[in-house]
């Protein structure tokens, strides 16, 4: 057990992808926080304290819609911004499935797996059962990609809006082409029981 997240060590790929989505998600609320401060006639001190006045990271999505949304539909860009919202919900729900989780290798079983204790938890009536899930490599090289996707979205923009309301363009990002929203993990999760489960200190599932 050398370092940090040895079950990681023969899963370079893995560790860095999810590292960048675990570190990219502070840009994605930075970007709302400029969005922001764009609606708001370039006050970036009051769009911050309005936006990160504001605990957890739902919350702060939902205070960004409620700013932006309006402004946006005055300059024809409300659409874009359902996709850009869109794009960041999603990309924060993939964040915080991976920055809850605790990792896990099978003596029995090729591959890496995954334990989400905060859903498990708040789902738990009686005796807590927690579900293994396979992590796949080509759906992590997706998730990256939409993390991708969502920033050029919220980018696009921070260069969109301000011709609208009679300012300079000060900055040049293209309108990324569309990419759907990949799933969080596939479906062939399945409980974790009996000795597997006592292994992992969870011995009354």
């Amino acid at each position: 057990m050398d370092g940090l997240l040895f079950e990681f060590d023969n899963y370079p790929t893995e560790h860095k992808l999810i590292g960048d989505m675990l570190l990219a998600y502070g840009e994605i609320e930075f970007c709302l926080l400029s969005c922001i401060s764009q609606a708001l006639n370039d006050d970036t001190n009051t769009s911050t304290r309005i936006l990160f006045r504001v605990r957890g990271e739902s919350s702060r999505m939902e205070v960004a819609d409620a700013i932006l949304r309006p402004a946006y539909r005055k300059v024809g860009l409300e659409g874009k911004w359902s996709n850009a919202f869109g794009a960041a919900k999603h990309s924060k729900n993939i964040r915080n499935q991976y920055a809850h989780c605790h990792w896990q290798t099978m003596e029995d079983r090729e591959g890496l797996f995954f334990i989400n204790l905060d859903t498990e938890a708040a789902s738990s009536i009686d005796n807590l059962q927690v579900t293994v899930v396979p992590l796949h490599l080509d759906l992590v090289r997706q998730q990256h990609q939409y993390f991708q996707y969502a920033l050029a979205c919220l980018y696009y923009l921070l260069s969109a809006y301000p011709p609208k309301v009679g300012r300079e363009d000060k900055l040049k990002f293209p309108e990324p082409k569309s990419i759907p929203a990949p799933p969080l993990y596939r479906k062939k999760a399945r409980p974790l029981v009996g000795r597997e489960a006592a292994a992992i200190g969870f011995k009354n599932c």
